[in-house]
Order: C-alpha cells, then sequence, then structure tokens
C-alpha cells in the first residue's frame, strides 16, 4: 500500500510540473501575440482587386512607427500604431488601413477590395535568390492562362518569359526592399516589377506603361 501511495504521489507531482509547464508556454505565446509584436521583422502582403483587375501589395514597417506601402509602380509612406490586435496604418494620401490580428494571425482587414493578407517574418537573407517560380499570369485582368516563369540568380538579377517571351534578356537588376519583398525597373522598356512572398509563394505584379498592360499571379516554387 506503501508503495502505491509513493506511486501516486510521484504521478501527481509529475502532472503538475507539466501543467505548470503548459500554462507558462500559453502565457508565453500570448504574451508575443499581444503589443509586444516587433513589426520591423515582419510584413504584410497578399492580393487585392481594384476594378476587376488583381495586383499584389505589400505593407513594411521601419524604425520610430514608420510604415511604407507598395503596389507595383507605387509607394506611399506613413506611421503605424498597434493596440489590442489592432493595426492602424496612417498613410501619407490621408488614408487609413486597418488590420486585426489574433495569435499573430491577420483575421480581417478594412481595405476595399483586399483579397488576401499574410503577416510574414522577413528572411534573414535574400530569399529569391537562385530560386525559380512557375505559373499562369491574367493580363488587365483577363485570366487567359498565360504561362509565366521567373528566375532569380544569386547575383541579385532575374529574368521573366511570358508565354515563352524572353522579357529581362540575360537578367536585370531587383532592390530588396527587404529579403522577402523585390521591385523592379527594367530599363528604357519601362516594365516595373513587384515581387513579395508570402505562404511559400510569388506575388508577381508588372506594370507596362508602353503597351497598357498588366500582368499578375501567385506563382509556385520550382
Amino acid at each position: 500500500m506503501k508503495n502505491l501511495r509513493n506511486i501516486f504521489a510521484k504521478t501527481l507531482i509529475t502532472f503538475s510540473v507539466l501543467f505548470v509547464f503548459a500554462s507558462c508556454k500559453k502565457d508565453k505565446d500570448v504574451e508575443k501575440d499581444g503589443n509586444t509584436i516587433d513589426f520591423t521583422k515582419y510584413y504584410i502582403t497578399g492580393e487585392y482587386d481594384a476594378y476587376g483587375t488583381r495586383n499584389s501589395y505589400v505593407f513594411t514597417f521601419g524604425a520610430l512607427m514608420k510604415a511604407s506601402y507598395y503596389s507595383v509602380g507605387q509607394s506611399i509612406s506613413g506611421s503605424y500604431a498597434y493596440t489590442d490586435g489592432n493595426l492602424s496604418i496612417h498613410q501619407s494620401n490621408n488614408v487609413t488601413c486597418n488590420y486585426s490580428l489574433s495569435n499573430g494571425v491577420i483575421t480581417s482587414s478594412s481595405i476595399p477590395g483586399t483579397i488576401s493578407y499574410y503577416l510574414q517574418k522577413i528572411p534573414d537573407a535574400d530569399a529569391f535568390a537562385g530560386k525559380n517560380f512557375k505559373g499562369t499570369v491574367a493580363t488587365n485582368g483577363l485570366a487567359n492562362g498565360k504561362s509565366c516563369l521567373i528566375k532569380f540568380t544569386t547575383e541579385g538579377k532575374f529574368t521573366v518569359s511570358i508565354d515563352g517571351f524572353g522579357q529581362t534578356g540575360n537578367g536585370a537588376a531587383y532592390t530588396l526592399q527587404n529579403n522577402g519583398v523585390a521591385t523592379a525597373n527594367t530599363g528604357y522598356e519601362g516594365r516595373l516589377h513587384l515581387m513579395t512572398l508570402a505562404d511559400g509563394k510569388l506575388y508577381y505584379s508588372q506594370s507596362y506603361e508602353g503597351q497598357n498592360t498588366h500582368y499578375f499571379g501567385v506563382l509556385t516554387l520550382q
């Protein structure tokens, strides 16, 4: 009987310790996803619809509560505030964008036309370099299934091929806004590119004013 009491006591102690560890872990997770989120380590990206044409977008966050918005060919500065799961981004064009977060995940957005939104941690290094992405793109909002292949070199350049037509020769330079967000202007052609990574995929927008053409697609890693 004494041995049984000892075994029961040890078992009770073990479960008590496990319960304390579980409680501490839960509290730590809640604290992490509360007002202590360091947004300078993250960006928000996804896609939105504007008059029947889909585009990609991205918000980046800097020191002193500064924020920047990018869509293809557009950049807007601003500031942000975060309280009790509500992220408000105030842009210099007097537009305010609101996101609701729960457990580190965006659950809703106040931005009209928004289709998707991902809170992504900034990679430690250039996440584009040496990778290839493939899929289809829509042209001026028309989902005509044009094939698209984008290849990134390890020297900060990329190539784009749409329907087998190479647009950037042997490669054009891209500019990292952070290690998960890149923009490019491919020179005299006037092709503007926005490339962001989210959920393991490449969100790609291109604007070519010379032919009044816009491309958008979500490409998969090859």
